[in-house]
Formats: C-alpha cells, sequence, structure tokens
C-alpha cells in the first residue's frame, strides 16, 4: 500500500512540474535573427510590431506597420506597455539591438509571454536586403 501511495505521489509531482494548464500559456522571450524575425512578421497571427528607436530615427526608416515607443522615454514606454495585450505576440527591434534586447528583459519582467526582438536591429534588416518604411 505504502509503495502504491508513493507511486501516486511520484505521478502527481511529476505531472504537476511538466504539465500545462489550458489557461497557461507558454512563455518565448527570444532575441532572433533578421530571417527568423521577418518570418514571424508574416506568420504569427496578430503580432504587435514596435520599434523602441527615438522618433527622428523611426522616421527615418522603419519596418512597415511598425509602432514607435521610444526607449529614451521610459516612463512612458511603461506606461504603454501596461496598456497592450501581454499574451499577443510581440516582435521588437531598435537600430543595433541594444535598446531592443533590454526592452525584451522589460518585457519579459512586466510578464508579456511573447516577445521576439531583431538581434542585430534596423541596421541588420536593411543589410540582409528587407524592406523600409518612410511613412
Amino acid at each position: 500500500m505504502k509503495v502504491l501511495r508513493n507511486i501516486n505521489f511520484l505521478l502527481i509531482l511529476a505531472c504537476s512540474l511538466s504539465c500545462t494548464h489550458p489557461d497557461q500559456q507558454q512563455t518565448t522571450i527570444e532575441r532572433v535573427d533578421v530571417d527568423t524575425f521577418e518570418a514571424k512578421l508574416n506568420t504569427l497571427n496578430n503580432a504587435f510590431l514596435i520599434d523602441v528607436r527615438t522618433p527622428g530615427e523611426y522616421k527615418s526608416g522603419h519596418i512597415d506597420g511598425a509602432t514607435n515607443i521610444d526607449f529614451n522615454q521610459v516612463d512612458q514606454m511603461k506606461v504603454a506597455f501596461e496598456k497592450l495585450d501581454h499574451t499577443q505576440p510581440m516582435l521588437i527591434y531598435c537600430a543595433a539591438g541594444g535598446r531592443s534586447n533590454k526592452t525584451r528583459v522589460l518585457m519579459a519582467e512586466m510578464g508579456f509571454t511573447q516577445v521576439y526582438e531583431l538581434s542585430s536591429g534596423m541596421g541588420g534588416w536593411e543589410a540582409a536586403g528587407k524592406p523600409i518604411s518612410l511613412k
């Protein structure tokens, strides 16, 4: 009887460590290359694209469909992020990957569950010959 109880305990423990409750969502917070970023942009439903560069940098050219949320305005950025759906896929980038890397960490701390950061930034995007928008 004691052995059976121990087996039941181990099964329950194993499931609690490895099973995901249906209401829980898998968390994915990643730095990705240009091709992966573009693939996520084209295939993720309802993805939100964020350019964390300054407004001036954004106006000089950005990925089409991006919303500018300036990294240098940290308090305003946090307020803007609080208003977003934390379960919605987020795609973020900056000029070279420094600011977006810090933003990715911040978003993870704020509870976002799906964040993909363009590791090489806008510079890598343009170097790969990907299109930019001036709208």
